[in-house]
């Protein structure tokens, strides 16, 4: 079962930060052509997170991004990527994508607007009570989210506010929440279900209108080399208790053409049961755990 898994991929997988771009140079006499970029990246990762939290169940991921710009100030963003069945029944990959405008200066002030859609083939949550404490209904749930986006930055700090409008954040509602902690109990051995019955008394709920805020910054410590800090957090709408600060310190460095980067990486959920995972062998992982993450990347 799936707990909360804020987003961006990473941060960075709903940016839609672009360098800027110069249109292309034309004959005297003959209309400017509007020129684009296309920047493509290829990445593996020791562990695939999402704002802290990790979506390959503490194991290793790999990630296809393309970006890219107008020079109308248009951007796009695409990346693929893998994800655990432990948190995405059913499923195991992801593919998000994102369109939006952006302006200002990239040395100064600058901002975006945008529509980010995160979707999960195939993974569902099949027949799960929706709440057995008031119906007995069952239904299924998917993991498929949109997003508002609103960037904004000054030089080398970015920022990004991003609100809910799909139905539920990565399927987080009643049924999954709740099942999740009541799976995670009886993996656990705790036959009264306390955590669980205590969810699924607060009622029926969705989580739309979730909403997340994060700033970063790459500083250059040397030619090849930067160091990279992030903040977030994550507020669940409906489910307080599933509200995370996430963090990210590392270093990125640039060699024979590649992107190497190593980062401690990690999650600080309100209330941490509801950070644990449990697999079809009846295992149980935190997936909110401090790490360190390695990843190499290049770019074409």
């Amino acid at each position: 079962m799936t707990h909360v898994r804020p987003l961006a991929a990473a941060a960075a997988a709903l940016t839609l930060t672009m360098a800027s771009h110069i249109a292309a140079a034309a004959e005297p006499g003959e209309p400017q052509i509007a020129s684009y970029a296309l920047d493509i990246e290829a990445k593996v990762l020791s562990d695939r997170r999402t704002n802290g939290l990790s979506d390959t169940y503490l194991s290793p991921g790999a990630e296809l991004t393309f970006n890219v710009a107008h020079e109308s100030g248009m951007v796009g963003f695409l990346q693929l990527g893998n994800v655990a069945k432990e948190s995405f029944p059913d499923g195991g990959t992801t593919a998000v994508g994102a369109i939006g405008y952006r302006w200002g200066n990239p040395s100064g002030w600058h901002f975006g607007v945008g529509g980010v859609l995160e979707a999960f083939p195939r993974a569902k949550v099949k027949d799960a009570p929706r709440n057995p404490l008031e119906s007995a209904d069952t239904v299924n749930t998917r993991f498929d989210t949109t997003f508002g986006i609103f960037e904004f930055g000054y030089g080398i700090i970015e920022g990004r506010y991003l609100l809910v409008a799909s139905k539920d954040f990565r399927g987080n509602n009643t049924s999954v929440v709740c099942g999740s902690a009541a799976m995670t109990a009886m993996a656990e051995g705790d036959a009264t279900l306390s955590k669980a019955m205590d969810c699924y008394g607060r009622g029926t709920h969705h989580s739309r209108g979730s909403q997340l805020i994060q700033l970063e910054a790459r500083i250059p410590v040397a030619s090849n080399t930067k160091v990279l800090t992030h903040i977030g957090y994550t507020a669940v709408r409906n489910f307080s208790f599933l509200n995370t600060v996430d963090y990210k310190f590392g270093v990125i460095h640039n060699r024979w053409g590649f992107e190497f980067e190593a980062d401690v990486v990690g999650g600080l959920m309100r209330d941490s049961y509801y950070a644990k995972t449990v697999n079809e062998d009846g295992d149980v992982k935190r997936i909110d755990r401090m790490g360190l993450i390695l990843s190499v990347a290049k770019r074409f």
